[in-house]
């Protein structure tokens, strides 16, 4: 086991690696361990830069010619004090065909979204999908 910052990084029997922050589990809270590699990447981050850790798929939908996937993003975050933060992130991608995909992080007013946010915007989003996009007379 070794600490930098207020990071504590547990090396696993096979080889991965165990983080916690601030003495709360990541690997533990979110069943994920890492690669070695990551204590470098974290090192490495300036003051307000971020490392993505994993993200979950939450849903999608195709309209016109473009992919819509929502996920929450978990990244590690550096302080301006060198200390860091674990964020999660309600993203939205969107993808067309021949480019890169384009993504940004939704908010509310500019604050992280709640679980009860994210809900209302996810259920607002496919019934718009379905009521303005989806002619269900010709769906099979």
């Amino acid at each position: 086991m070794s600490d930098f910052s207020n990071i504590t990084v547990t090396e696993n029997d096979d080889g991965q690696l165990s983080l916690s922050v601030a003495g709360k589990p990541i690997s533990e809270k979110y069943g994920v361990t890492f690669e070695p590699g990551i204590v470098d990447e974290l090192k490495a981050l300036a003051s307000g830069q971020s490392l993505k850790l994993f993200d979950q798929f939450i849903f999608s939908h195709t309209d016109l010619n473009f992919e819509h996937s929502y996920r929450y993003v978990t990244s590690m975050i550096r302080e301006e004090d060198e200390n860091y933060r674990v964020a999660t992130s309600f993203v939205y991608r969107i993808t067309a065909e021949s480019q890169e995909p384009f993504e940004h992080v939704i908010t509310r007013q500019g604050q992280p979204m709640s679980p009860q946010d994210i809900h209302e915007f996810i259920q607002a989003h496919m019934l718009k999908s379905l009521n303005d996009y989806t002619d269900l007379a010709y769906a099979y």
